[in-house]
C-alpha cells in the first residue's frame, strides 16, 4: 500500500483521482484550504492537510511520511497578475519538490498541459500537427499561465533523481468531463451572451482528454518504472475538429450553438486585446468575455502523438467520446440544466 500526497484533490480532475486512488486501497493525504469544498474527500483512507499553495510549511507537511506525490493544484486561467501564476504555478512547486526531497518522496508526478507549447501572436497561428514530447518550447510567451507552467515542467524534471526521487510530467490536452466547473461554464457564458464566435477558418483540430483517460495516465505515470524524468501528452486517441467539438459539448449541456460565421484571426485577436486593454484600465478582476489567449485556442490547430504514453505507460483510454458524452448529459441534468452550471462557474 502507497502513502500518496495530493495537492488540488478537491477540484475537478484531484476529486476523481482521489477516487480512483481509493478504489486501489492507497492511503492519501489531500491539501485543502479553508474555503474548499472537502464534500467528496469523506473517507477513512483520506488524511486532509489544511494549508495553502503559497504556505512553504503547509507543503513540507503534507509531504512527511508520503512516498508519492500528485502535484495537480494550479492556478488555470487565461487572465490574472502575472505575480500569482509565478507564485502559485512556479514557486509552490519548488516548495513542494525541495519538502518532497526531504522528506524521502519516491515519485513525483506534476500535471502540467500541453498548451506550453504554443506560441500565437497576432501575426501567427500555432499549427501542431501529431507532435511529440520532443517538440521545443517556445522562445518566449505572451500569457502568464503557460510561461508559469513551462518553468514549473523545467524544475520538475531537473529534480528527477534527487535524493532517489523520480519525477514525471503528464500534459494533457482540453480536458473535458462531467464535473467541470471551470471550462465549460465559461464557453457556455460566452455562447449565451453571443461572444462565442470561431476565429479563423474553422479548420483547426484538437486532441481532446476526458477526465477519466487523464486519472487513468496519472496513474500508470506513478507506478510506471519507465517515466522518469520524462514528459507525456495524454489525450483520448483521437483528433477533432475544434468547433465541431465545442458543439458536442455544448449540445451534452442543452444548448444548441451554431456559429453563423468565422471572424478572421487578426479581427478576433485584436478585438479580443481591446476588451483586455478595458478590463485592465478601469481593474476589473472578472476573466474578460473574450482574450487573446482563449482566440488563439479556438483558431490554432493542436494535435498530439500519445504513442510515447502506450509504449511507457501501457496507456489506453478508457473512455470514448460518446460515453463521455453521455456521462455530460447525466449531470449537467442533475444539477439543474446549463442555467444552473453557469451560476455556479469558478473563476479562479
Amino acid at each position: 500500500m502507497r502513502y500518496i500526497a495530493i495537492t488540488g484533490g478537491s477540484g475537478f480532475i484531484g476529486g476523481k483521482l482521489v477516487k480512483e486512488l481509493i478504489s486501489k486501497s492507497d492511503r492519501i493525504k489531500c491539501l485543502v484550504r479553508n474555503t474548499s469544498n472537502t464534500d467528496g474527500l469523506i473517507n477513512d483512507k483520506l488524511e486532509l492537510v489544511t494549508g495553502d499553495m503559497e504556505n512553504r510549511e503547509s507543503l513540507t507537511k503534507l509531504t512527511e511520511g508520503c512516498d508519492t506525490v500528485f502535484h495537480l493544484a494550479a492556478f488555470v486561467s487565461d487572465w490574472g497578475k502575472r505575480d500569482d501564476f509565478i507564485n502559485i504555478n512556479y514557486k509552490a512547486t519548488r516548495d513542494l519538490l525541495d519538502g518532497s526531497v526531504r522528506n524521502g518522496v519516491k515519485k513525483f508526478v506534476y500535471l502540467s498541459t500541453s498548451s506550453v507549447v504554443w506560441r500565437s501572436d497576432f501575426r501567427n497561428i500555432h499549427k501542431l500537427a501529431d507532435i511529440d514530447e520532443t517538440y521545443p518550447y517556445p522562445i518566449s510567451y505572451n500569457d502568464y499561465y503557460n510561461e508559469s507552467k513551462a518553468m514549473a515542467e523545467k524544475l520538475v524534471i531537473e529534480f528527477n533523481g534527487r535524493q532517489g526521487m523520480n519525477t514525471v510530467v503528464i500534459r494533457p490536452s482540453g480536458v473535458w468531463g462531467a464535473g467541470d466547473k471551470v471550462i465549460l461554464p465559461r464557453i457556455l457564458r460566452a455562447a449565451v451572451k453571443g461572444f462565442l464566435i470561431p476565429a479563423g477558418d474553422g479548420s483547426g483540430m484538437v486532441s481532446p482528454c476526458h477526465v477519466q483517460n487523464l486519472v487513468r495516465a496519472l496513474y500508470l505515470a506513478s507506478v510506471s518504472d519507465k517515466s522518469s524524468g520524462k514528459i507525456y501528452f495524454i489525450n483520448d486517441g483521437f483528433n477533432i475538429n475544434h468547433v465541431s467539438f465545442i458543439k458536442k459539448l455544448l449540445s451534452a449541456a442543452g444548448l444548441e450553438w451554431n456559429p453563423g460565421f468565422h471572424l478572421p484571426y487578426k479581427i478576433a485577436y485584436s478585438l479580443a486585446y481591446f476588451i483586455e486593454q478595458f478590463h485592465k484600465m478601469f481593474g476589473i478582476n472578472k476573466p474578460p468575455i473574450i482574450t487573446r489567449f482563449a482566440v488563439s485556442a479556438i483558431a490554432g490547430s493542436r494535435t498530439y502523438s500519445i504513442t510515447n504514453a502506450k509504449d511507457d505507460l501501457n496507456y489506453t483510454p478508457v473512455l470514448e467520446l460518446d460515453s463521455g458524452l453521455e456521462e455530460l448529459i447525466k449531470w449537467v441534468n442533475e444539477i439543474g440544466g446549463y442555467q444552473k452550471l453557469m451560476q455556479e462557474i469558478k473563476f479562479n
